[in-house]
Parts: C-alpha cells; sequence; structure tokens
C-alpha cells in the first residue's frame, strides 16, 4: 500500500468528462493507496507549480491529461531534488508520450498500470532551460499546431492533427538553419526540424528501429526543402525499413543539437509553442514513470 499520492488534472484538458474520469480513476487508486488528493489545475501553469511545491512526503504522482499536461508538470518536478513516482493517466487528444510508454488509453486501465504497472528510468529532453518528454521541432510541426482548429479538434480528436498536417504540408515554407549535433555542424534549407525522445507524433509511430526513451539520446530528424514528399511517404510505413537518402531527410541520433536560425522560428516542445530559436538541445534527466512495460 502507498500512504500519500496525488492526482493532478485540468479542470478543461482533453476530451470526455473530468469528474468522471476522476471518479473511475479514484475507485481504482483508492485500493492501493490510504491517502489520495486530488488536485485540478485552473489555468495554465497552475500544475507546474503544484508539482514545484510537492509535498516530499507524496509517493506517487499520477498526472490526468494529455501530452500538454504531462510537459507542465514534468518542469515542475525537474525543480525537485527527489521526484516521486509518476504515474500517466492518459485523457488528452493524442496521448504520443502515453504511447510510448506502453500505457492503456482508458481511464480504468491506465488507473490500474498506475499502481500495478513497471517502474521504469525514462529520459527526458532538455531545451534551453525547460524538459520535454515527447519532442522539441520547428518548422512544419509548429505550423501544424498552430493550424489546428480548435472545434474540429474537440470533435475528431486525433484526425484534428491529420487534418491541420495536410493543409499546412500543401503550403510549407523553408527557413536557413545552421544545426550542430553531437559537434557535427550543416547548414542549408529545411521545412522540419524535430529532436524526439518518444516514439510517436500525432499518434504516428515514426518507422526506425532504434527509437527508445531508455538509451540516453535523443533522435533528430531534419527534412530539407523538396524533401517533405520523400518524409511523409516514409512516416506513413508500416515496416520499419531503410532511411531516406540523406540528401532529403536526416535522422540520427544524438546527445547535444544546437540550432540556429536565420530568422527567428517558433519551436513547438510536446505540441506547446513558447519558445523560439536559437535553441540548446540536451538530453535530459531521467525520471521513474509506472509503465505496461519490462522494457521501452
Amino acid at each position: 500500500m502507498l500512504k500519500k499520492a496525488l492526482l493532478l488534472c485540468n479542470d478543461k484538458a482533453g476530451q470526455g468528462d473530468v469528474q468522471k474520469n476522476i471518479g473511475i480513476a479514484a475507485g481504482i487508486l483508492t485500493e492501493k493507496v490510504d491517502d489520495l488528493t486530488i488536485r485540478k489545475g485552473k489555468k495554465k501553469g497552475d500544475l507546474e507549480e503544484m508539482c514545484r511545491k510537492l509535498d516530499s512526503e507524496i509517493e506517487l504522482l499520477i498526472i490526468m491529461g494529455g501530452d500538454g499536461t504531462v510537459h507542465e508538470c514534468v518542469n515542475g518536478l525537474n525543480e525537485l531534488t527527489a521526484p516521486p513516482l509518476i504515474a500517466i493517466i492518459p485523457t488528452g487528444t493524442c496521448n504520443d508520450f502515453a504511447r510510448a510508454l506502453n500505457l492503456p488509453l482508458t481511464v480504468a486501465e491506465a488507473a490500474i498500470v498506475a499502481i500495478n504497472g513497471q517502474k521504469q528510468k525514462i529520459d527526458t529532453g532538455r531545451v534551453n532551460d525547460r524538459t520535454f518528454t515527447n519532442f522539441a521541432g520547428t518548422g512544419l510541426i509548429v505550423d501544424t499546431s498552430e493550424n489546428i482548429n480548435e472545434e474540429t479538434k474537440a470533435l475528431t480528436g486525433p484526425l484534428s492533427y491529420l487534418i491541420s498536417a495536410v493543409k499546412t504540408a500543401s503550403d510549407s515554407r523553408s527557413f536557413h538553419y545552421e544545426i550542430v549535433i553531437d559537434g557535427e555542424t550543416m547548414n542549408g534549407e529545411a521545412v522540419l526540424i524535430t529532436v524526439v525522445n518518444g516514439r510517436f507524433i500525432g499518434t504516428y509511430e515514426l518507422p526506425f528501429h532504434n527509437l527508445s526513451v531508455q538509451d540516453g539520446h535523443l533522435n533528430v530528424f531534419l527534412v530539407k526543402e523538396g524533401g517533405l514528399a520523400v518524409f511523409k511517404e516514409w512516416i506513413q510505413r508500416k515496416a520499419f525499413d531503410a532511411l531516406p537518402d540523406e540528401t532529403t531527410v536526416i535522422a540520427k541520433t544524438a546527445k547535444t543539437i544546437t540550432l540556429k536560425t536565420t530568422e527567428t522560428e517558433k519551436v513547438d516542445t510536446d505540441g506547446d509553442v513558447y519558445l523560439q530559436t536559437p535553441i540548446e538541445i540536451s538530453i535530459g534527466r531521467p525520471f521513474t514513470f509506472m509503465t505496461d512495460a519490462t522494457s521501452l
């Protein structure tokens, strides 16, 4: 039995009935938690502040929400010397990081994993002074996020990202970059640069053999000007076969990345757009998460 656990969620995060989801989760969690506290964030930044001031007696932090909610909480936890064990109950639109942890996507099943799953050390990334769990990127990935119609997102969920991506890709723009990947410098024109910790973006699993949230590395995907059609064809493959030719798409593993752009570009981190280039990216500190697999 756990003595103390805290469940955090945003009052309006994700789809469905927040109160109903809390009720389902609490009914399962209290079977193995003596003291379960539930707190809601009313506005952006509330959950990060709660995590930053977390009671040291909390043994398990349960985050109910999507990738943005996880992002907010982990940034607060990153300031703690000894963060607690973390569990995720995915109730967001895409839940890409939860997918990378092999978590079930229903509230009841995820709540069971939160108290009965496998403890795993999981990598994070750092971009400037912020932490990301799934990805940080610029170019097309930012334009896609910003072009999402909120009404469509509420009605169609993950499909909204696909709709936005198709619209954005048809009018994609390039930007000039200089990137240093573990000491190797490259420059040119690109439509998309993203640094990935997880394996999924917009619910799509990236077709690359060695993607892992436990390998101590990040994965860089750079789509050059004119390489968008190749990249789209590549990520839609079901087989994890050969990478595209580096004349159009570059894929590398790295521990440190420095990215500069001629014009200032917005940066998307885990679906939230609030940073801009230039950026310094590195592998971050690991956190212990409850997962549904013995290895990831």
